[in-house]
């Protein structure tokens, strides 16, 4: 009799210890899909909001019965009327702080009549708009609601090639009805790129930009860049593709110069306008200085009228929208430093930045 209770104990200490190291592997299973990944979207994914933008276009039509009528009389024009034709589109956008002020891009809504945003919830919140700088493509707006998630901002300086990236946003545009945004991962392909200026037509200031393999498709676009901490490195802002989709070539406005540009947008309305105080031709010899104000602080540094320059913040120049670019990124109360070339002697001038003042 003792022998079989022995037994019978046996095997109830196996089947425990089988049962434990299910729910053992069972934890580590769990705890191997909850990585870092999956635990920056929970944080992000929250404050991610989809941007309806309504655009009302006004086109002027020709009544058909009246096309009809007139057409027999060549020397009269038919009547014509206005008609409004509104146009939709989508974007994506993220909320940055407890006050509900939102990030987007401004290429998003810049002809829009009217902007609401969705959250992932499935709350419908009017905004409003509080200005954007158009050189930046960044945008500002203010959503109306309470207890509104945002996301936490960080370090895009200290961003590691190769390390991982997760960019959300909606690119499936009108196409799914589901305010959930959606996910892409990659890594950080390049830091500090400086796109051509030709890329949004010489209007857009696309220098210092993140470079990710993470899907970025239209749709994407003001939507956030995060890394696996679930900080917001970066904005989604476009991509290159011949055929219109991903190709693994996404680039994303830097963090650091999204948060100085919303500060001044929500302190200012605007952004301030930064103020060289001289103008640059292309000649033989290089950029040269061919207009300058004797009261602007490069004057006051000793900058003066035939100056070659060769160098701003110590970044090689070839052409004057290499220098408008370089000031573009700069702000009030940076410091700028101008090496330039005076009757073959290279001289180096440092000065603040002021504001242009109208």
């Amino acid at each position: 009799m003792h022998r079989w209770r022995s037994r019978a104990h046996v095997i109830t200490l196996l089947a425990l210890g089988v049962s434990l190291q299910s729910h053992a592997q069972r934890d580590t299973i769990e705890d191997s899909r909850r990585n870092a990944i999956v635990r920056s979207v929970e944080r992000v994914a929250p404050a991610v909001v989809t941007v309806h933008v309504l655009d009302i276009q006004y086109e002027r039509v020709v009544d058909p019965f009246m096309e009809d009528f007139f057409r027999s009389f060549s020397l009269f024009r038919p009547l014509t009327r206005i008609r409004e034709r509104p146009v939709r589109a989508i974007g994506s956008g993220f909320i940055i702080n407890r006050e509900g002020y939102l990030v987007t891009n401004y290429h998003v809504v810049e002809n829009a009549d009217y902007i609401s945003v969705t959250l992932p919830d499935g709350r419908n919140l009017e905004v409003d708009f509080i200005g954007a700088d158009k050189r930046s493509d960044l945008a500002v707006l203010k959503a109306k609601g309470e207890d509104l998630p945002y996301v936490e901002m960080g370090d895009s300086d200290d961003l590691l090639i190769g390390e991982w990236m997760i960019a959300f946003g909606n690119p499936f545009g009108l196409l799914v009805r589901d305010p959930q945004p959606s996910v892409s991962v990659g890594v950080v392909s390049a830091t500090n790129r400086r796109v051509s200026h030709t890329v949004g037509r010489g209007e857009r200031f696309y220098q210092d930009m993140i470079q990710t393999d993470a899907a970025i498709n239209p749709g994407n676009s003001g939507g956030p860049l995060a890394n696996s901490l679930g900080q917001v490195v970066g904005v989604n802002t476009f991509i290159f593709s011949q055929s219109g989709g991903s190709v693994g070539l996404g680039f994303a406005i830097p963090s650091n110069r999204v948060k100085r540009v919303t500060d001044e947008i929500i302190r200012h309305g605007r952004r301030l306008n930064t103020w060289p105080g001289f103008r640059v031709v292309t000649t033989e010899a290089g950029p040269t200085v061919y207009e300058i104000r004797t009261d602007s602080p490069a004057y006051r540094a000793g900058l003066r009228r035939g100056d070659v320059i060769i160098a701003l913040n110590d970044q090689p120049v070839e052409h004057p929208t290499e220098i408008n670019f370089a000031f573009w990124g700069m702000f009030v109360g940076d410091e700028a430093s101008v090496e330039v070339l005076r009757q073959d002697e290279e001289r180096k001038f440092t000065f603040p930045i002021q504001e242009l003042l109208r």
